[in-house]
């Protein structure tokens, strides 16, 4: 019997860096009772290559009602037009042809940007020498002017959010006819958070997701880092910053309720003021109904440059 495989991007949209190079979670599920191996793959559109596209561990075994990611990480090559592209994802099982039992996921856009190489100074000789004054008279303006204590300019310090306190402006999107919702959880089950209470996401299935907004004081690179809960109904979850993936899958699953270290999501670019962070339910380990997360403290550190 063909497996019908449903695949879902975590985003219909690759965000790309300067360099034009993202990344994006794919999540395919397995909807009958038996396990199967299914093989993920890239079918680039018009004017795209495949060779843009690496596909960690295309190959994987899917439980009955299991579901796994694929992480698809696009580098665009110099020298590409700037323009909308696209992609689609696509799923099959190891022991058919791909035409007999493949199923895609919905189209996914992607915008390149033009890359403007740095120009060459003529005369380096003359650039560092313009260079070498600017710095002397600097030094001059700066000694002539400076204040016997001045102090210097403040680092801006470490943004730790209690998650269950986004609740109240938390938004909560479903791809399923069943409800997810997001509450505050209080202590349980032997354990104790932060604030006393967790963000606690009761997903529903592959791509259900809750939205919070934080806010960061400063332009910069910030790390992103969170306190997370594991259980053996949670799923394995992707945070968005701002429709962009950041960071890895976290798996969820444990066989007994448990709060994490601080674990590192990735870094991150960001203007001063709100910023949307959206977790997403992309798999699950364990054969329940259930794409749960929790969520206890959410952290943005600045990340200071040399």
């Amino acid at each position: 019997m063909t497996t019908e495989w449903t695949v879902v991007a975590a985003a219909e949209q690759f965000t790309l860096d300067a360099r034009n190079a993202g990344e994006l979670t794919f999540t395919v599920s397995n909807p009958g009772t038996a396990p199967d191996t299914v093989v993920f793959d890239v079918a680039p559109g018009e004017g795209s290559q495949r060779a843009w596209f690496t596909v960690a561990e295309p190959q994987r075994v899917v439980p009955g009602q299991g579901s796994v990611s694929f992480l698809v990480r696009l580098a665009v090559p110099p020298g590409t037009p700037p323009r909308r592209y696209d992609m689609t994802g696509f799923a099959y099982s190891a022991n058919t042809a791909p035409e007999e039992s493949s199923r895609s996921s919905g189209r996914v856009t992607y915008d390149v940007r033009a890359v403007v190489p740095p120009k060459r100074a003529p005369w380096p000789w003359i650039a560092a020498a313009a260079a070498l004054v600017l710095v002397v008279a600097g030094v001059v303006a700066w000694l002539v002017t400076r204040g016997p204590d001045t102090p210097a300019p403040p680092q801006a310090g470490a943004v730790v959010v209690e998650a269950e306190t986004l609740v109240s402006g938390a938004a909560v999107q479903s791809t399923t006819g069943a409800k997810a919702e997001v509450v505050a959880q209080e202590n349980c089950c032997d354990v104790v958070w932060s604030g006393d209470a967790q963000l606690f996401f009761l997903g529903r299935g592959v791509g259900d997701r809750v939205t919070v907004q934080v806010d960061v004081p400063s332009d910069g690179t910030w790390r992103l880092s969170t306190v997370r809960t594991t259980s053996f109904d949670y799923a394995n979850t992707i945070w968005l910053v701002d429709g962009r993936q950041v960071g890895d899958t976290f798996f969820g699953f444990s066989p007994t309720v448990v709060r994490t270290d601080e674990v590192d999501v990735g870094t991150v670019e960001l203007t001063r003021g709100p910023h949307k962070l959206t977790l997403v339910a992309v798999s699950k380990t364990q054969g329940t109904d259930r794409y749960f997360a929790g969520v206890d403290e959410i952290r943005f550190t600045p990340v200071v440059r040399p």
